[in-house]
């Protein structure tokens, strides 16, 4: 079965709008994703060579959606490093300045799982993958969860950090219609998550009758009373 492990754009090594070329890491060695799966180092090593000329950057995993081709392919010691070069098309620029602005956080490749193995602590070790693709995504099925702290409640300060990067965006005159689109529904997103947020807690306490007017107080006063 084919899965998409993400890793931050924070990965992010380098960005050039003008040649069209980034360069971060598709993959990160180590940590525990929200799957329970840790992708070890040398995961990626033999399907690069077997098939690393064939792996394309794309948009949202979308292979109607091609960005562009890698230049190069290689793990370090963190993880998979990849680096494309992006033909400046209509959605090229589009993703470049989504990346830029801090709108897409994420890149995340498509692997199928060769090697894993299940820890006695329930996590699956991944040892080796095959790579099909890596993606830049906004991760829109997730991103709530990306407003979320550790205790599940959001976080305002990221809501608005966005809306500025959105701003942004939307006072450049050369944005494309279809980037447009995405901003409107970016910002519904941020609108929505920022309503829920800001919205007054209704109490869930009991209300509170007093002794002397309750039924069920009369009642054992009427008749459970000593004689």
């Amino acid at each position: 079965m084919m899965l998409y492990k993400a890793a931050p754009m924070g990965e992010l090594i380098d960005a050039d709008d003008k040649s069209g070329i980034i360069k971060g890491y598709g993959s990160v060695f180590g940590n525990v994703d929200s799957d329970g799966d840790i992708i070890l180092n040398g995961a990626y090593s033999k399907t690069i060579k077997e098939n690393g000329s064939r792996v394309k950057y794309l948009y949202q995993h979308n292979m109607d959606m091609p960005l562009g081709k890698m230049l190069n392919l290689f793990e370090d010691e963190k993880g998979l490093v990849f680096e494309a070069q992006i033909p400046l098309t209509t959605l090229g620029k589009d993703v470049m300045q989504l990346i830029k602005a801090g709108v897409i956080t994420e890149n995340s490749v498509g692997i199928l799982p060769i090697n894993k193995a299940t820890m006695a602590n329930g996590l699956r070790e991944i040892r080796e993958v095959k790579l099909f693709e890596i993606s830049a995504v906004t991760l829109a099925a997730n991103d709530q969860a990306l407003m979320l702290d550790a205790k599940g409640n959001v976080d305002l300060e990221k809501i608005s950090l966005k809306y500025d990067n959105v701003a942004k965006l939307i006072r450049k005159s050369d944005i494309s219609d279809e980037l447009g689109y995405a901003l409107e529904a970016e910002l519904y997103k941020l609108k929505s998550l920022f309503v829920n947020a800001t919205k007054p807690q209704l109490s869930t306490l009991p209300e509170i009758v007093k002794n002397d007017e309750s039924e069920i107080w009369k009642y054992l006063i009427n008749n459970l009373t000593v004689k």
